[in-house]
């Protein structure tokens, strides 16, 4: 491993995406599907923590947060956007949910994606791209039957993930924002080495 990357597994993508998507200001439930989608991106295409860092850090002006709008597509409340940034953050929760029986086509910009109940995603981009579109519109649409699949099969390849050391600091940072500070009283039950510390 190179010395300016650094290996996780998927439990710690999902951990510290959801950290840090909670020490962003996002409400528990929207940063714990942060963290559920940060696995899927990250074992699909290889890439999460930069667009979720700039999701993070320097949300697109009038562009709304893939992050807010996922549920709202996934529960049919919400059909369309005109702008979304960092659009593959809303696939997750429509391809790999729970509870989704009915076939769904998905459109970002100019690439589509199928899935069919029980099998893998397929898109006419590969994931690589999916994942490196900074904006596009997106569309969701409920089919009565199963989809004829696309070129490029979109099954879950990676089981860890590599991310830029100086991506990481940052993502840790915004992650740190949800730690509690220690108290004396804390110490004196246990926390740490108590109120003396003779080392």
């Amino acid at each position: 491993m190179p010395p300016d990357l650094h290996d996780l597994s998927l439990n710690e993508v999902e951990t510290l995406a959801a950290k840090a998507a909670r020490g962003a200001g996002l409400p528990w439930g929207v940063a714990e599907d942060a963290g559920r989608s940060a696995v899927w991106i990250a074992s699909h295409s290889g890439t999460w923590a930069e667009s979720l860092l700039a999701l993070l850090e320097a949300p697109l002006p009038d562009a709304p947060s893939p992050l807010l709008l996922a549920a709202a597509l996934a529960d049919g409340a919400l059909a369309t956007a005109e702008r979304v940034a960092a659009p593959v953050w809303i696939l997750p929760p429509l391809l790999a949910g729970p509870g989704r029986c009915e076939p769904v086509v998905l459109r970002l910009g100019d690439a589509d994606i199928r899935c069919n109940p029980g099998e893998d995603p397929s898109s006419t981009l590969p994931a690589e791209a999916l994942a490196a579109l900074a904006e596009a519109p997106v569309a969701v649409r409920r089919a009565e039957a199963r989809l004829p699949p696309l070129p490029h099969a979109l099954p879950a390849r990676w089981r860890r993930s590599a991310v830029a050391v100086a991506t990481l600091a940052r993502l840790e940072a915004l992650a740190a924002r949800t730690y509690v500070p220690a108290s004396d009283e804390s110490r004196l039950r246990g926390a740490g080495a108590g109120l003396l510390d003779d080392e």
